[in-house]
């Protein structure tokens, strides 16, 4: 019988899945937002100010190339450790047993 081993998980997959999950939100809301302000303006009714929405419309680009950074920092990392990874175990499997 073989004996299989799990293999531990790569914690950058989680860390790639929290950053494009952030970027994902992130571009809706800047894209989303301003139209919405723009219908209650027309329609009438005004939005209150809001710190937040003033940052996004100011700095929301920002946000965004911070994001895709991350992804690809993650997404290389997460890469590289796979690669490690395979290539240690098939250094392991290549060694004599003695």
């Amino acid at each position: 019988m073989s004996e299989t081993t799990k293999e531990p998980r790569n914690p950058f997959y989680w860390l790639l899945l929290a950053a494009s999950l952030l970027f994902v939100l992130t571009a809706i809301a800047y894209a989303v937002i301003p139209l919405l302000v723009d219908q209650a303006r027309m329609a009438g009714q005004p939005m209150p100010p809001s710190a937040f929405r003033d940052d996004l419309r100011d700095n929301g680009w920002v946000w965004l190339l911070a994001e895709v950074a991350a992804m690809f920092v993650f997404g290389v990392a997460s890469m590289g450790l796979d690669r490690w990874r395979r290539l240690r175990e098939e250094l392991d499997q290549i060694k004599p047993n003695g």
